[in-house]
């Protein structure tokens, strides 16, 4: 008995799929007919996201914000580094 990947019927055609090239396969023009489409997928996203949490979708401004401060007093007043750049050196 033969491995089924390798039988091949040459009645059936073969067809090659490869992915586009450049930017044009973005299509931004489709994107932009069917923004609303887009926006209301986006507003469900986060009101099913953030709907359990107490803060609701606050919770999605609020966290990166309490991340950027654990970070910023961690690096800078624990860790003792510089959040400037000095170009004198």
């Amino acid at each position: 008995m033969s491995n089924p990947e390798t039988i091949v019927n040459p009645d059936i055609p073969v067809i090659r799929i490869e992915p586009s090239k450049g930017w044009v396969s973005l299509k931004l023009n489709e994107l932009w007919e069917y923004r609303e489409l887009l926006y209301f997928l986006t507003w469900r996203d986060i009101k099913v996201r953030y709907k359990q949490t107490a803060l609701g979708a606050a919770w999605a401004i609020i966290q990166p914000f309490m991340t950027m401060v654990v970070f910023s007093l961690f690096f800078g007043k624990l860790a003792k580094l510089p959040s400037e750049i000095c170009w004198d050196k």
